[in-house]
């Protein structure tokens, strides 16, 4: 038989386009199913709000930094500490502002220590410290990384289930109609087909966005790291003149 003279296809093209519009399928649903579509379309606004947030919060924590580093840097080669912590207070919306800072902090405490014990290691409590707000900022950044990933592993899986809803009522409809009016069915097929494109509408960009926002955390934490770094030798070549 010729696939395009199907009674199915031939069934959905003369229901014509405003029959199968997203509404209409919606309307048609059945409560089940209905169910499912708000549940989907709820997961997507929640995705679109996090993406949202966490490029806002990037940008803004990218520019800040840009901003931050060089005053840090120059203020912490010339020794004006207090210079060097009112920059990070200053760029407070940089994630690596707030580790270099508590690392700052540490060293001028245990500065404190060293001239009652001149034998006092000031470096390594200060490594440690940084390697303890690197991980509080790490938490910071996976503020709703969590939630895509449900969503990019669940979405489709949703969008499954009400297929085999769908799925289901067109047999009901085939036990209580019979097979002889293929328009009959078209609603149903219709319905099931459209949660599982649903799904997958929902699913695929929470995990390219997932795997993005994954990308710049690593960036981030890596520009912390060579900042640290930068500031641990400044600080051991202090020690070494002293």
């Amino acid at each position: 038989m010729n696939l395009l003279s199907s009674p199915l296809l031939l069934a959905l093209a003369e229901g014509g386009h405003d029959s199968f519009s997203p509404m209409e399928l919606f309307k048609a649903a059945s409560p089940a199913n209905k169910g499912i579509i708000i549940i989907l379309f709820i997961l997507l606004g929640y995705q679109i709000y996090v993406t949202v947030e966490r490029f806002v919060t990037y940008s803004q924590s990218n520019q800040a930094s840009d901003k931050f580093l060089k005053l840090f840097m120059d203020t912490l080669r010339r020794g004006d500490f207090e210079a060097a912590k009112r920059a990070a207070t200053t760029h407070n919306k940089s994630h690596v502002a707030l580790v270099l800072k508590h690392g700052l902090d540490i060293f001028q405490y245990e500065k404190q220590l060293k001239t009652m014990n001149p034998n006092h290691d000031a470096i390594q409590p200060v490594e440690r410290a940084i390697q303890r707000g690197t991980a509080e900022v790490v938490e910071l950044l996976k503020k709703g990384m969590s939630g895509l990933a449900t969503i990019g592993a669940l979405a489709p899986f949703i969008g499954l289930l009400g297929t085999v809803i769908g799925i289901i009522k067109v047999f009901s409809d085939l036990k209580t109609k019979g097979a002889g009016d293929i328009n009959a069915l078209a609603g149903s097929i219709g319905e099931a087909l459209a949660t599982t494109a649903l799904g997958l509408i929902v699913a695929i960009p929470a995990v390219w966005i997932y795997n993005l926002l994954t990308n710049k955390q690593d960036v981030v934490v890596t520009n912390i790291n060579n900042a640290a770094s930068q500031m641990i030798d400044e600080f051991i070549r202090r020690e070494s003149q002293s």
